[in-house]
């Protein structure tokens, strides 16, 4: 689950209220702790960096511009990486003519990933990494980003939702169909490996 401690999620509350109250301070506040985050999830969907800065520009000038017409959301974060999901989707074409945002199923998404040295041998890095990275190759870019926001981003399933724009039962179903792949194709060292990695994001 997206954890966070009750003293972060009152100090994100107040910052949000003082954000609506016209403090340009609590509006840096929020760019400062989600803006690399940000920066890191659309680079999955696009190599255009500007177009992923100006996506996080954007993002933060219209939540300035609207400040007095937005609500309360229970999570920022959240809240933050569904706006900008959204824009990355607009201005990157993803969306198909006459295609309703929710129903988008077909872009791209790419994850990479990061195998420390300590898991495995020197030798068997390599190796292992252009096996596992084949293995997340196989997967749909909709599977990968579920599990990008799951094991990257620590959200619960609820949470996904919420930011992918389905339901909390399509959320499930990514996931299992994703791990469920993941486990038929590769070994059992080698998926534990792999699960292993996903944790360790958790305590990043």
């Amino acid at each position: 689950m997206n954890i966070q401690s009750s003293s972060s999620v009152s100090s994100e509350k107040a910052h949000w209220q003082s954000i609506k109250n016209g403090n340009e301070d609590a509006l840096k506040y929020f760019y400062d702790l989600y803006s690399s985050a940000l920066y890191n999830y659309g680079s999955k969907f696009s190599t255009d960096k500007d177009l992923i800065k100006e996506c996080i520009q954007e993002l933060f000038v219209n939540l300035w511009i609207r400040r007095s017409a937005i609500g309360d959301p229970q999570h920022v974060k959240n809240y933050l990486f569904k706006s900008f999901r959204l824009s990355v989707f607009k201005k990157t074409a993803l969306l198909q003519k006459h295609q309703e945002y929710e129903e988008a199923e077909l872009y791209p998404f790419q994850v990479s990933l990061n195998i420390e040295d300590e898991i495995i041998s020197a030798e068997q890095n390599e190796a292992l990494r252009t096996k596992l990275q084949q293995s997340l190759s196989g997967l749909t870019d909709r599977q990968r980003e579920a599990i990008f926001l799951k094991f990257y981003e620590n959200l619960s399933y609820e949470e996904i939702a919420e930011v992918m724009g389905i339901s909390v039962k399509a959320s499930y179903k990514i996931m299992a169909r994703a791990l469920g792949f993941l486990k038929d194709n590769l070994q059992k060292d080698e998926f534990i490996i792999l699960y292993y990695i996903f944790c360790l994001k958790l305590l990043n």
